[in-house]
């Protein structure tokens, strides 16, 4: 493939991040013995300016005039043979609704202090647990104030009332009883349940298990949740179906959690998991977040093997519950209410997918011969060496590498042509 020359367009955004994984995964490792995935967000900063370079591909497509073309293209891809990429049995994703991308900052702004506990004194009312005392359950995972390593979980961490007002912001504030279960993140409500799960099962345990998963392991269905929506299962209240059940939970989390999403910010349930519950079910969905009809990439089950240190791939990371018909109950991961600040121009023109296709093909070195399962467009965030969390337009490649037999995600950035991947063990 001939090289293409590139126009260089240079970005400057002020950043610092204030970082939620060591509090998230201490909180979970305190609860379940092990290391869990946790969400990481950003806070504004002026002070520091680092520099972002975009470089232009040339002969992109409008993307107006790509969307009539999009079809005809997907069935091209899938009748050509190239050296080092399949598309035999590949989903590619529908391409529609969109006007222009962009290249954008993902940050956050921190709850205040009062405004935490104030959504956790509503949400405790929501459900119906407003009996728990919070001048002791109400617990800090900051690390703003030391723990005391010598009382158990969660009293080992201290007392937000022994030290109410002097905190930064009421990021880390939770509460975690066999009641019910909630920790606040920066934007909102980063994990929570409501408890029904573990007293359905009769567990005399902490309510976070739910939150974590941990009650759902006996997995006897999953798969794409439009091609699952019409199934029904049996949940603890009677009947429902995995597109019922999904639209819930859209539903749950566009109503923000407590904030209003950004501009923009639609929610989407792509996958779903079918947990047994003694004799009845329950669904564990797959929450990803759209941004003006563009996903974003959502996290795989596995550990990833990166072969570049230039960069780390920040997908989206959430999983909801829902046992009842009612609403959602239990959760974690990222804060839909996160912010996007614009950092160029957004763009009307991206590179074609066939094109980056091709631009793939040639990338990949003899050992890898990619078997794609699914391919489309979506929003990618990267973190690079100074910590920013910067979300670029992509197209998005996964399947599986027949040379090793290990699963592979690619992405190829629409813009400017650059290659993030990584291959993972699906686990």
């Amino acid at each position: 493939m001939q090289k293409m020359k590139k126009t260089k367009v240079c970005l400057v955004t002020g950043i610092c991040i204030l970082c939620l994984t060591g509090c998230q995964s201490q909180i979970e490792k305190d609860i379940t013995g092990s290391e869990a995935p946790s969400v990481e967000s950003s806070e504004i900063e002026d002070d520091e300016l680092p520099e972002i370079t975009i470089d232009f591909i040339p002969n992109r497509i409008s993307i107006a005039e790509y969307q009539s073309q999009y079809e005809e293209e997907i069935n091209e891809i899938k009748e050509s043979s190239y050296a080092n990429i399949s598309f035999q049995d590949c989903e590619i994703m529908p391409f529609h609704g969109v006007e222009k991308v962009g290249v954008y900052r993902l940050y956050s702004v921190d709850m205040g202090v009062d405004e935490s506990i104030e959504t956790i004194e509503n949400w405790l009312r929501e459900i119906g647990c407003e009996d728990i005392e919070l001048k002791t359950e109400l617990r800090d995972a900051t690390g703003q104030y030391e723990r005391n390593e010598g009382r158990e979980y969660p009293y080992d961490y201290p007392a937000v009332y022994d030290y109410y007002p002097e905190f930064d912001s009421g990021r880390g504030f939770f509460v975690n009883t066999n009641q019910c279960y909630i920790q606040m993140g920066s934007d909102g409500i980063y994990s929570m349940s409501d408890g029904t799960i573990t007293a359905f099962l009769g567990l005399d345990g902490l309510a976070a298990m739910d939150a974590l998963g941990i009650n759902e392991e006996n997995i006897v269905e999953k798969g794409s949740t439009s091609e699952k929506s019409h199934e029904i299962w049996e949940l603890a209240d009677g009947e429902l179906s995995v597109g019922d059940g999904a639209k819930a939970v859209k539903n749950y989390f566009e109503a923000g959690t407590p904030r209003q999403n950004p501009s923009g910010i639609s929610v989407d349930v792509p996958e779903v998991e079918v947990f047994a519950l003694d004799d009845k079910y329950g669904y564990a969905f797959t929450v990803r977040r759209i941004y003006y009809g563009v996903p974003f990439a959502y996290v795989p089950t596995g550990k990833k093997t990166y072969y570049s240190s230039d960069y780390e791939i920040m997908e989206d990371t959430k999983k909801a519950y829902i046992i009842n018909h009612d609403t959602v109950a239990a959760f974690t991961g990222y804060v839909d209410a996160e912010q996007l600040e614009e950092l160029i121009e957004e763009q009307t023109e991206i590179m074609s997918l066939k094109d980056a296709v091709s631009l793939l093909d040639d990338f990949w070195a003899a050992n890898v011969k990619l078997e794609v399962y699914k391919a489309g467009l979506v929003y990618c965030t990267c973190r690079d060496d100074g910590g920013n969390q910067i979300v670029y337009p992509c197209w998005q490649f996964e399947g599986m590498n027949t040379t090793n037999a290990q699963m592979m995600r690619a992405y190829v950035n629409v813009l400017s042509g650059d290659v993030y991947y990584y291959s993972y063990v699906e686990g």
